[in-house]
């Protein structure tokens, strides 16, 4: 099992549970299949931050229990659907 972390620096980290070890092999957290999402960072959800995004203009994101959209709440008080995963960079929200 593993979880990642989004830290304050914007850094996107993944770790091995139960033992907590911090997993840095790209090829091995590319073959992870997450039970859930939550993360704001990383290459499956590049597509929802806008093209001039600040760092903090994206609050939070959760998938769907189906792992097919992901939502996403901002500053501006938006909350977006999206198709997941979203790797594409700038795409539009569903609605």
């Amino acid at each position: 099992s593993h979880f990642q972390v989004s830290t304050g620096a914007y850094k996107r980290q993944v770790h091995e549970v139960p033992l907590g070890k911090q997993i840095t092999d790209p090829a091995v957290i590319e073959k992870i299949t997450w039970a859930t999402w939550t993360s704001i960072l990383g290459d499956e959800v590049i597509g929802i931050w806008p093209r001039n995004a600040d760092k903090a203009d994206v609050n939070c994101a959760c998938v769907t229990h189906a792992g097919l959209n992901i939502v996403t709440g901002d500053d501006f008080g938006l909350v977006k659907l999206f198709d997941f995963p979203c790797t594409e960079k700038f795409v539009s929200a569903c609605f």
